[in-house]
């Protein structure tokens, strides 16, 4: 019943008999008729062919839902055969936000691949939302993010605690009144000042500004919202955008302000033209996690992977 289970998966994944027999590399006729043979088989179609778009029926609900638990086990097996090949051999996929990706992982795949040079590396950008779905399908393998009350359904350990910032353009106007309050990028780069020392700044000193927020579904933007509201300020909202770093290029182009965290001037040299400013102490910090699904069988490879980046990220 479930011999060609792949080419069903196929079908369900690209939601069209043509663009999945491209995938499989076989013709759409020869894929037709393997689908009618499994359906056949089973007494009951798998698809509902009468709409334009391909859907699933309850029985190809039930079929698909079986497929991914036998894929999850064929996983599993041939992920124990890498590991008794002792890293000769093997892939593993990670996942994290984009300035996670350009500035953190390039680090940590480095050094491990000095080490396990035989152990393929793939790097996936997504937000947190993209992330959790992705690892909760095992299309990941490993996540670094912040995952805080989803953690529950994950195994993982502390990589990193974050200290929020709030960005300001430096030729706002409003940085003249808050000297008592600032830090600048090159402080953090260089280590040269105690961030946890810099009292925070009031953020309703910044009530009449423009902000650029991440959307909805990145972990920052649920995190300034919150600020937002502790501070009862209904910001203006300039730009909402997908990633950290276009948020922080538009706060030094002097478009307006945004949060990020020390990470990003931690592992990047950045202009001159941004004042930094530590927010409350309830909203000071955030932990990175480096993560897998829980219950999921963790290779020698993702093992060594989250070895290796704790070491990067704790030198």
């Amino acid at each position: 019943m479930f011999s060609k289970h792949a080419y069903v998966y196929e079908v369900y994944k690209q939601k069209s008999f043509t663009k999945a027999a491209e995938k499989l590399f076989i013709s759409q006729p020869s894929l037709s008729a393997a689908i009618k043979k499994i359906e056949k088989s089973i007494g009951t179609p798998l698809f509902d062919r009468s709409s334009s778009q391909m859907k699933l029926t309850d029985a190809g609900k039930e079929y698909i839902s079986a497929v991914e638990k036998i894929m999850s086990i064929e996983s599993d097996f041939t992920n124990r055969l890498n590991d008794i090949s002792n890293l000769e051999t093997g892939h593993i996929s990670v996942g994290g936000s984009n300035y996670l990706s350009s500035y953190i992982l390039p680090k940590i795949v480095t050094e491990f691949s000095k080490r396990y040079p035989k152990i393929n590396v793939t790097l996936v950008e997504s937000n947190s939302t993209g992330l959790c779905e992705m690892i909760a399908k095992e299309e990941l393998d490993i996540v670094i993010d912040s995952f805080d009350e989803s953690m529950s359904t994950y195994d993982g350990e502390i990589l990193a605690k974050e200290r929020l910032l709030l960005c300001v353009p430096a030729g706002f106007a409003i940085n003249s009144k808050l000297k008592e309050y600032q830090i600048y990028p090159d402080d953090i780069y260089n280590n040269t000042v105690d961030i946890k020392s810099v009292p925070p700044v009031p953020i309703n000193k910044f009530k009449f500004e423009k902000f650029i927020l991440l959307k909805s579904g990145n972990d920052m933007h649920k995190r300034a919202m919150d600020i937002f509201r502790k501070s009862k300020i209904n910001p203006t909202v300039l730009f909402s955008v997908d990633q950290l770093n276009i948020s922080y290029l538009l706060v030094d182009s002097g478009m307006g302000l945004c949060f990020a965290t020390d990470t990003l001037f931690k592992y990047g040299k950045f202009h001159k033209n941004v004042i930094l400013y530590n927010v409350s102490k309830e909203h000071s910090t955030r932990t990175l996690y480096i993560a897998h699904k829980r219950n999921r069988y963790c290779t020698n490879a993702m093992t060594k992977f989250i070895e290796v980046a704790k070491e990067v990220i704790n030198k």
